[in-house]
C-alpha cells in the first residue's frame, strides 16, 4: 500500500509540475488539476486503483482524465 501511496504522489508532482504558473490563476479556469478521485477495484487476484482527474478549460469547461494504477504502483493509461 506505501507503494501504491508513494507512485500516487509521484505522479500528482509530476503532473502538477506540468502546469505553468500563468495557467494556475485564480479566475477558476486555467487548465491545472481541480480535483483528483481514485477508487480501488480487484482485478482477480490484486487491486487496481482507477483514477479520474478533472480539469478545467479557460472557458470554465469541464474534461476528465483517465489512468489506472496497477498492484505494483505503476500507472497505465485506460485501453478504450
Amino acid at each position: 500500500m506505501k507503494l501504491h501511496l508513494a507512485s500516487m504522489a509521484a505522479l500528482m508532482l509530476a503532473v502538477g509540475a506540468l502546469s505553468s504558473p500563468s495557467q494556475a490563476a485564480a479566475s477558476g479556469g486555467g487548465g491545472g488539476p481541480e480535483n483528483t478521485n481514485c477508487v480501488r477495484v480487484k482485478m482477480g487476484p490484486y487491486y487496481h486503483q482507477r483514477c479520474e482527474v478533472t480539469y478545467f478549460e479557460e472557458d470554465g469547461t469541464p474534461y476528465i482524465r483517465v489512468y489506472w494504477i496497477d498492484q505494483n504502483g505503476q500507472w497505465y493509461l485506460p485501453a478504450d
